[in-house]
């Protein structure tokens, strides 16, 4: 099979965007006749077809949407050749899109690990991204993102490797005066009776507290879901019902907003977060840098002491 040209490629990531050939080509400044004939030299170089025509346009087929998968990453890849040249010729060393979860960004010292690669690095400029677990990895393969930090334990698409970075754990927020607030620990039962906060951009949490309720055959009661954890925290100290947050994104709040974080005693209300990316003979250089840096590699990030060291010091 002959890999596909540029332009063939750009035509085939049109009409998946746009559902139409004539549209692609259109987009694309192309003639839709020479549209459709590389669409169609593909299609022989393929052995199978990619596009599926119909009276309401095109659609792909499986290999269509795996050639487009591919065509995406390498497009990204191209777009981030252009950019790192670019910041190497004005001096510096290149560009790493970090996309990161809520609570990696929030519940702990990735602000600050960033902080130390700045000024360890001035060459190498971060471009950090909110987004969620499912998000990052699709992002990660499509070549939109070099790093990934997500929560959670399931198992990574193929193509990308994963590296522990924290843990969290995850606490009952509710007011200090709650009869459940005084509590040293709660075990999740306790809050299913319980009017809930949920927040939308927490999505794997949300997911992963549905999914614990669904195992004993009950549902959360969601007084209201609002879109960002600053909210429901704000609606929590109101009185308006128990939100589950990480402990990072609890601690830092409880006095000045009249807050108490419970610990959650099942085994899964301690989290994962981890960084993930495609293998590091893959990552540009820049990538890597800010990679080793993430996983202990330089200063700012905390490392476990030595096994002969001494606890008491």
């Amino acid at each position: 099979m002959m890999t596909p040209d540029w332009v063939t490629l750009r035509i085939l990531l049109a009409t998946a965007e746009l559902g139409s050939i004539t549209r692609a080509a259109a987009r694309c400044g192309i003639a839709t006749s020479a549209a459709a004939k590389r669409v169609q030299r593909l299609e022989a170089d393929c052995g199978q077809a990619v596009v599926e025509r119909g009276a309401r346009g095109a659609r792909l087929t499986a290999a269509g949407e795996l050639l487009v998968r591919h065509g995406r990453a390498a497009f990204g890849l191209l777009a981030r050749l252009e950019d790192d040249l670019k910041a190497l010729a004005a001096g510096g060393l290149g560009i790493v899109r970090l996309h990161a979860t809520t609570s990696c960004i929030a519940g702990h010292p990735l602000p600050e690990a960033l902080a130390h690669f700045a000024a360890a690095r001035p060459g190498v400029r971060v471009e950090l991204r909110e987004e969620v677990s499912l998000v990052i990895l699709q992002q990660l393969l499509d070549g939109r993102a070099d790093l990934g930090m997500i929560t959670g334990e399931g198992a990574l698409p193929p193509g990308l490797e994963g590296s522990a970075w924290r843990e969290d754990r995850l606490l009952a927020v509710m007011p200090e005066g709650h009869p459940l607030a005084a509590e040293r620990g709660l075990a999740f039962d306790a809050l299913l009776g319980e009017p809930m906060i949920g927040a939308v951009e927490s999505g794997a949490l949300s997911l992963l507290l549905e999914e614990q309720a669904q195992r004993r055959d009950r549902s959360l009661h969601y007084r209201f879901r609002v879109a960002g954890t600053d909210a429901s925290r704000c609606l929590v100290a109101a009185g308006h019902g128990i939100a589950v947050m990480p402990e990072g994104m609890v601690r830092p709040y409880e006095r000045a907003l009249g807050l108490r974080g419970v610990p959650l005693e099942e085994p899964w209300a301690r989290r994962r977060l981890r960084l993930v990316a495609r293998p590091a003979g893959l990552l540009p250089p820049a990538a890597r840098l800010l990679t080793t840096h993430l996983l202990g590699g330089a200063e700012g990030i905390e490392r476990p002491p030595p096994a002969d060291a001494d606890p008491a010091r």
